[in-house]
Parts: C-alpha cells; sequence; structure tokens
C-alpha cells in the first residue's frame, strides 16, 4: 500500500509539473505572439513613413515648379484670389518655401504624436525651429492661409498657434496640458540681445 501511495504522490506531482509546463508554454507562446504583432506594427509603421518621405518630397518637386508654369499666375487669381493675394504679398518662391517649412513641421508633429521623434530632436525642433518661423510675418500669412484653405491637419494648427503668438506649445506626447518648457527661455535671451 505504501508503494501504491507513493507512485500517486508522484503521478499527482508529474501531473501538476505538466500542467505547469503547459501553462508556462501557453504564457511563452502569448509572448511571441505579441512580440510578433509588435514587429509587424513596426515594419508597417516604417513602410508608411518611407512611403510619405516619398510622396512629401514628390510635393515639394511640384510645388517648387508651379509658379514657372506659364499663365499659373493669372488662373490663380481667377479661381482662388485669396491665394493669390498670399503669394504676391509674400513672393512665390517664399511662398512655396513656407509652405515646405509647414509641411515639414506638420511631418514632425505628427511623428512626435506617434512617438517616432525623440524627447532630444523634438526639442531641437520647437525649440530653435518652429518658434523662430513662427515670429516671421510672411510665414505667419502663408500659415494662415493654409489653415483658412484648410491645408492643415486640424490637431496641427492647434499645437502650432500658440507659437504664432510667442507662446508655448503642448507636447502632443503628453496628454496632459504639458509644455515644452525649453523653448520659451531660448528664444527669449535671443530676442532680447
Amino acid at each position: 500500500m505504501a508503494i501504491e501511495h507513493a507512485m500517486v504522490d508522484y503521478g499527482i506531482i508529474l501531473g501538476l509539473l505538466g500542467v505547469a509546463s503547459g501553462a508556462a508554454s501557453l504564457i511563452y507562446s502569448r509572448s511571441q505572439v505579441v512580440a510578433a504583432r509588435r514587429q509587424a506594427e513596426q515594419a508597417t509603421r516604417a513602410t508608411l513613413l518611407e512611403s510619405n518621405r516619398e510622396i512629401s518630397v514628390r510635393l515639394q518637386q511640384i510645388r517648387s515648379r508651379f509658379f514657372k508654369v506659364p499663365g499659373i499666375g493669372d488662373e490663380l487669381k481667377n479661381s482662388r484670389p485669396e491665394i493669390q493675394e498670399v503669394v504676391d504679398s509674400v513672393g512665390g518662391d517664399v511662398y512655396g518655401f513656407f509652405r515646405d517649412v509647414i509641411d515639414t513641421f506638420e511631418d514632425i508633429f505628427v511623428l512626435r504624436r506617434s512617438r517616432i521623434v525623440t524627447d532630444e530632436h523634438w526639442r531641437v525642433w520647437t525649440g530653435s525651429q518652429m518658434g523662430v518661423y513662427a515670429g516671421l510675418p510672411r510665414f505667419q500669412s502663408v500659415f494662415k492661409l493654409a489653415k483658412q484653405e484648410g491645408f492643415l491637419d486640424p490637431e496641427f494648427v492647434k499645437f502650432f498657434e500658440p507659437l504664432l503668438e510667442g507662446r508655448p506649445v503642448r507636447d502632443p506626447m503628453v496628454r496632459s496640458g504639458d509644455t515644452n518648457s525649453t523653448r520659451l527661455p531660448r528664444l527669449r535671451i535671443a530676442r532680447s540681445k
């Protein structure tokens, strides 16, 4: 009887070890599925980023040639006088340049919101790039037109508008109203010199 009891105990122990091993295998399998899903999401994100970059480059090339097309100014004046008015006030090359800058800023905003742009790069963009351009009157004219015409993501507009007034911006990666504390002091120092 003692031998049977010992064999039953070993059977229970081995059975429990089998259950534990199976549970560990399930947990491991689940973690592998999660890791594979993350890798697939990262690959998709990388592909989308590359596609967006290529499209942005093509758009900039097209925009740089836009005002060189014979008669385009007259067509624009007849069909979209509000755009032509801003183009006339800032110049075609300046308009194209500032639209490229705005598109780049919008891309940076979207990438930051998607958690792709690092803190260091974000501080550089908001501290030494976006704020400087936002203070330029011709840039402001082009930005306001792009906003009015609906050329920009409304979330980007909401994010960027404080810069036009010299106020700090909210980091789109931070849900609360946290701001980028590195931006204003550097620009105030530069402006006071």
